[in-house]
């Protein structure tokens, strides 16, 4: 689940499945740069997201979103988990499950 923060604007809390995966968030994003920010990981004092009231953000979307049952959760059962290999952050792109007829061009594009 991810719930971007009204009373705190550019904050978001992302609740993780456990402590362990938390730990690895912190280890691979904190003090990392992201759109040319640095960004700021840590531990919240809740210990889970309530969705609440959500509220629109500047680009129309909804300041919350629950990503547990979608298709692209790579560690929603512990086999699929095993399979990931966590990365730190880098400037290599990895890029998985594209249609065929998305050619370089395309991509781009995105």
């Amino acid at each position: 689940q991810v719930k971007f923060m009204k009373s705190k604007p550019g904050a978001a809390m992302v609740e993780m499945a456990d402590g362990f995966a938390v730990d690895r968030a912190i280890t691979h994003l904190n003090n990392n740069f992201m759109f040319g920010q640095k960004l700021n990981v840590c531990v919240s004092k809740q210990q889970a997201i309530m969705p609440g009231q959500s509220y629109g953000l500047e680009d129309g979307s909804c300041s919350y979103k629950d990503f547990s049952g979608s298709r692209n959760n790579r560690f929603s059962t512990p086999e699929q988990a095993a399979k990931n290999r966590i990365q730190h952050p880098s400037n290599v792109l990895h890029f998985f499950n594209a249609p065929l007829e998305l050619g370089e061009a395309n991509f781009q594009e995105v």
